[in-house]
């Protein structure tokens, strides 16, 4: 049987935002019947997470299967990280098994492209034209360009949404109908801000539709597995840039109408991390898993041949906007938090969230250095048991999981203070200005008013087609 074509969409800061993910940490109303039936009738990984909950390091793990600490990614790319060129990557191991790479619109993983093993990358432009509206043609050409290929291929579709700003990518929705997650205020602003965020999921869901259609279309649907995920958790508080489920539960849905292991409407409830999609899909082709990854083929999970590949889930995060260390194990029931640095709040308020000023006295308390979670009583990770002497157990189990894997994966925390790489050290005062700036101002501010009226939203919405 000829080796399917492999389709990776990955889109922005989106958790778990579907409808067909409609739970008690991700509430939604949303209207996403593209995508959901893409789930309806392939596989939908409920308990699926990422290794950090920021882009380049989790999108890191996903192109080389190891924590970011490990392959070296673990800051952003434009904050000065860049993946290590002695990484192999998810299109070099396909390369090495008969398929052609392809990459279209964005990539968060290197500042040079030419290091990821792509035969071919799309034109390299500002992040906001690999827009799925901007890009869209660009991959109905690809389709149609490869149709009748002697070999198999593998394209990454990366897109910038839903990352802020919303308005950038859609219409928001009435503020009325959508559900605040339990882990924040519902507070006008935010209703708002989520109002906004609904919009620009709408705009995915419809792109996917379009490009569903087209693969029906050429007859390509029948042959290619179709991968839809995100890098990490949802850009507001509590969720991107921390370690609660909010942050790095993230949505995995497979389709591949030929297979029987992805079709079918299947729900796989055991955990998964996303350095695990690598190994999957070379264990799919009949390639050899390398034994220096640290991912696992849920393939016998599919294949029915096992309930769960993983115990335990590790993540963690270093640099965002500034040096934050933390580490955690998630068993199914329980999650262990090691904060390597003292903070004055429980967790990141990232910059560019404008609602997060109404959030700022619910925060400002010390942050302990470990935390525990009963995740059976309290899903939502607000009472810490670390001093709780009925969880003591419990709490030496995970710290020494949590230390053993550190040790076993050579975390360079262990050692102290984590270096950032020279370019961001050189430049960190110059690009924090420019971070507070571009994202205070402008698009935080005078950009979302202005495309709030509607005849100004149309005029910029077009013009972001043609600026450089």
């Amino acid at each position: 049987m000829k080796k399917p074509n492999i389709i990776l969409f990955i889109t922005h800061d989106q958790g778990q935002h579907l409808s067909c993910y409609n739970s008690l940490q991700s509430p939604n109303s949303l209207k996403t019947p593209n995508i959901d039936s893409l789930a309806e009738n392939g596989v939908k990984f409920e308990n699926h997470f990422c290794t950090a909950p920021q882009c380049s390091p989790s999108r890191g793990s996903i192109i080389t299967s190891k924590y970011p600490h490990q392959n070296g990614l673990m800051g952003l790319v434009n904050w000065g990280w860049t993946l290590p060129e002695s990484n192999m990557t998810f299109p070099m191991y396909l390369k090495e098994n008969g398929y052609t790479t392809h990459l279209i619109g964005f990539q968060h993983e290197s500042r040079d492209v030419s290091t990821l093993g792509y035969d071919t990358v799309s034109k390299r432009v500002v992040n906001y034209q690999y827009s799925c509206t901007i890009s869209e043609d660009k991959y109905y050409n690809f389709f149609y360009e490869h149709l009748n290929d002697d070999k198999p291929f593998y394209v990454c579709i990366g897109t910038p949404e839903v990352h802020r700003p919303f308005l950038a990518w859609g219409k928001p929705v009435d503020p009325k109908s959508v559900k605040v997650p339990p882990y924040l205020p519902d507070h006008e602003l935010i209703r708002e801000d989520m109002a906004e965020f609904y919009g620009a999921i709408h705009t995915v869901d419809k792109v996917i539709g379009r490009v569903l259609k087209c693969l029906q279309l050429t007859g390509l649907k029948k042959n290619t597995i179709f991968i839809y995920t995100t890098d990490h958790g949802i850009h507001f508080p509590r969720a991107k840039c921390s370690l609660y489920d909010p942050g790095i539960k993230t949505l995995l849905i497979m389709n591949w109408p030929e297979s029987t292991l992805f079709s079918g409407g299947k729900v796989i409830k055991s955990m998964i991390s996303n350095i695990d999609l690598l190994p999957t899909i070379l264990d799919l082709i009949d390639a050899e898993i390398p034994k220096s990854i640290e991912g696992k083929s849920f393939l016998p999970i599919l294949k029915e041949e096992t309930q769960s590949i993983r115990n335990n889930i590790y993540a963690e995060k270093s640099f965002h906007e500034i040096y934050d260390p933390m580490r955690c194990v998630r068993t199914r029931n329980y999650k262990y938090i090691h904060n390597f640095k003292n903070s004055d709040t429980l967790y990141q308020l990232t910059k560019d969230i404008p609602a997060s000023k109404i959030l700022k006295k619910q925060v400002k308390n010390p942050r302990m250095e470990e935390e525990l979670y009963d995740l059976e009583a309290d899903s939502l990770e607000m009472n810490n048991l670390i001093n709780n002497p009925e969880y003591e157990s419990i709490a030496d189990e995970l710290r020494k999981k949590l230390n053993d894997w550190m040790v076993r994966t050579n975390d360079p925390i262990l050692n102290g203070v984590i270096k950032p790489p020279p370019l961001w050290l050189d430049n960190y005062n110059k690009l924090k200005v420019a971070h507070d700036i571009l994202y205070f101002f402008l698009l935080n501010n005078l950009v979302p008013r202005l495309m709030k009226i509607g005849f100004v939203h149309k005029i910029l919405s077009k013009l972001m087609r043609y600026f450089p």
